[in-house]
């Protein structure tokens, strides 16, 4: 069998388009995810005295970009460099709120929209590199992505498998391949989100501190509910420019709208007491739009005395879209609820999430 190598490790750059590929964190990918190159390649129509009926005789290459959907095992932590799985949230909504709980030791780091990333108070001019190593027959070789930004995440968490987040990312170019950067090394299997540490509500979350830089959730009264699967996708609507500016690839990215959506399958069912189904399609349906999601796992691995490593996504007002009652003869009905996030003044974003671990700081 011929070799088949690859893993990814990310860096964060200072400037942008400057490739970081020293202090970096590894990611395991649960897909091959290499990144596509994209040329702006145009045939040359200038008359040179050729007669032009035979067909161009060659192209110009006008500018360069990269685009990657990298899917990955959601760890609290990277390997080597610890902070970098937060960096990739952090480039996502451009700013994350870090502190130290006093009484048990772990850090929490808080993120949500913020309206001018690339402000020197948030992202500045940084940016990421996806050193995607990749084997070139025998050896093994690392391809830089460099100037990257991220688009999008998606968490998807189905029964029986680990919490997997899609990272959609763009870019300016890929460097020349260098010498891999070798020694790869992960985070603890303990570090990973599962399915089974995984509870979802809806109802009254308390928040504690001031909003949005909130330091911590307890849920109360909230009702569990108990999905087959759920989605959450987030986009922030970045796109990157091509301007007349020395160089051939976009060197501006502008922000877009932030836009949130959340998908649960869940039995087509109306229990005497906690989460129904029918009922959250009813409520639909006679105009009550107005719903809350939020998940929290729980790895059980401490990040410090009487605290753990999780991930937690507050979605505070959501718009309730439906759905349709699936019906078979071989089987028991299901029904996906679906949903639109809408910006809550309450809490102060359309989306939150926070991570606890061991990295002081993001």
């Amino acid at each position: 069998m011929a070799n088949n190598k690859i893993y990814v490790a990310i860096g964060e750059e200072a400037i942008r388009g400057t490739k970081e590929a020293a202090t970096i964190g590894f990611v395991p990918v649960l897909s091959p995810s290499i990144p596509k190159l994209e040329f702006d390649e145009k045939k040359r129509t200038e008359f040179r005295g050729e007669d032009s009926v035979k067909g161009a005789s060659s192209y110009e290459r006008m500018g360069q970009k990269w685009s990657a959907s990298i899917e990955m095992p959601f760890y609290t932590e990277s390997g080597s460099a610890k902070g970098m799985t937060g960096k990739i949230l952090r480039h996502f909504f451009g700013k994350i709120t870090s502190g130290q709980n006093g009484a048990t030791g772990q850090y929490y780091h808080m993120a949500y929209p913020e309206a001018d990333p690339f402000s020197d108070a948030n992202l500045g001019t940084k940016a990421l590199t996806v050193n995607f190593n990749i084997n070139e027959g025998a050896s093994t070789r690392n391809w830089p992505f460099v100037g990257g930004r991220v688009k999008g995440l998606s968490f998807v968490q189905e029964a029986g498998s680990p919490l997997k987040l899609t990272s959609e990312l763009f870019g300016q170019k890929r460097e020349a391949p260098s010498a891999e950067v070798g020694n790869p090394v992960f985070a603890g299997e303990n570090l990973r989100c599962d399915y089974n540490n995984l509870t979802v509500y809806t109802g009254a979350i308390t928040r504690t501190g001031p909003a949005p830089d909130f330091t911590g959730f307890s849920f109360g009264s909230a009702t569990i509910i108990k999905p087959d699967k759920i989605t959450v996708k987030i986009e922030n609507g970045m796109k990157d420019v091509l301007r007349i500016a020395g160089v051939d690839y976009p060197d501006k990215t502008r922000m877009g709208q932030f836009k949130v959506t959340a998908e649960l399958t869940i039995d087509w069912e109306d229990p005497a007491s906690g989460f129904s189904s029918v009922s959250e399609f009813n409520d639909w349906a006679a105009g009550d739009n107005s719903t809350n999601l939020f998940l929290k796992w729980d790895t059980g691995t401490q990040a410090g005395t009487g605290d753990n490593h999780g991930l937690f996504i507050d979605l505070p007002v959501l718009k309730r879209l439906g759905g349709a009652p699936e019906y078979g003869t071989d089987k028991d009905p299901m029904i996906t609820l679906k949903y639109e996030g809408l910006l809550s003044g309450e809490a102060g974003y359309i989306a939150g999430v926070m991570f606890k671990n061991t990295v002081g700081a993001i």
